[in-house]
């Protein structure tokens, strides 16, 4: 059978996980928006105790007038959407590389999240330096997959993902997608000797859990992990930017064509899936060849 033909270039250097900086992203959440309400009123009053009553305003007005032209020049496509960079306008599916098949090789997710129960919230000291140790972990992660060239003794990590939680009136749940290859890798890399995750849980243990801690219940951990065997997952996006599992990158050492030098590229996973056996839910995971939304009267990817 043919391989599913990756649809981005490779790449010369491994592209970074859609892991954000802790210290821009959290400061929008510290807050409720009452609060930040509030500051915006207080900064005002402020600008009118110091500036005269028309160009206090002025500030503000200017701001507002410039997001007001910027988004009706977007909508009238008379300034490119920034939103849609990196958007593919098509249907695609995340796939091993090399593939032949749907889902040919297993797949392992671990949901690793931290939580602050604390009145300052995300801003809390204490949790910072759990945002940090997350952040740690998937640069420890990063390096090793840039690194290390023996498969057999890597972590076999693929990428990462980040999400604030939303289901709370501050977003002080951060919550981080990782993908193996592997339960083995994932194991190696949470017991390394001397690496970001054995720090992170002494550390846990013995600061904010120890006997000498008054916070430890102020503030949550938690991980899930998803062990799928091959042909028992499958994924799809439409008209999406590469995220998740389809911003995963896996290294591959080639021959250069031109010089017959050996080096390494970076593949992305995400390949057509607008027909064939990747066009629907049960094609993507093997049980069938893709016919089964055929009886559909209105199919715009076949």
């Amino acid at each position: 059978m043919a391989v599913f033909p990756p649809l981005l270039p490779p790449a010369d250097k491994r592209p970074p996980s859609q892991f954000w900086s802790s210290s821009e992203t959290f400061l929008r959440d510290v807050f409720q928006l009452q609060t930040w309400v509030a500051l915006g009123a207080l900064l005002q009053a402020a600008l009118l105790l110091f500036l005269p009553l028309g160009w206090a305003v002025i500030p503000v007005g200017v701001y507002l007038a410039s997001r007001i032209v910027n988004t009706l020049l977007i909508w009238g496509q008379l300034r490119p959407n920034p939103y849609m960079a990196g958007v593919l306008t098509q249907k695609t599916s995340a796939q091993f590389p090399g593939s032949t098949a749907p889902g040919q090789q297993p797949l392992v997710v671990i949901q690793l999240a931290g939580r602050s129960n604390h009145a300052l919230g995300s801003a809390h000291p204490h949790f910072q330096k759990i945002v940090k140790y997350f952040e740690a972990m998937v640069h420890d992660l990063e390096a090793d997959a840039a690194n290390n060239r023996d498969d057999d003794d890597d972590y076999g990590y693929l990428g990462a993902k980040t999400f604030l939680a939303n289901e709370r009136l501050a977003s002080n749940e951060i919550m981080v997608l990782i993908y193996f290859r592997s339960y083995e890798g994932l194991h190696r890399f949470a017991h390394a000797a001397g690496g970001t995750h054995r720090e992170a849980w002494t550390w846990w243990n013995t600061v904010l859990m120890g006997k000498g801690s008054t916070n430890g219940h102020l503030f949550s951990i938690m991980h899930e992990v998803y062990e799928m065997p091959a042909q028992h997952w499958e994924s799809i996006y439409i008209n999406y930017h590469p995220t998740s599992f389809g911003a995963a990158s896996f290294r591959e050492d080639v021959v250069d064509p031109v010089t017959g030098a050996k080096k390494t590229q970076w593949v992305r996973p995400l390949v057509d899936a607008s027909r064939g056996r990747l066009s629907t839910s049960k094609g993507r995971l093997a049980t069938t060849q893709g016919e089964d939304n055929d009886k559909y009267e209105s199919n715009p990817y076949t």
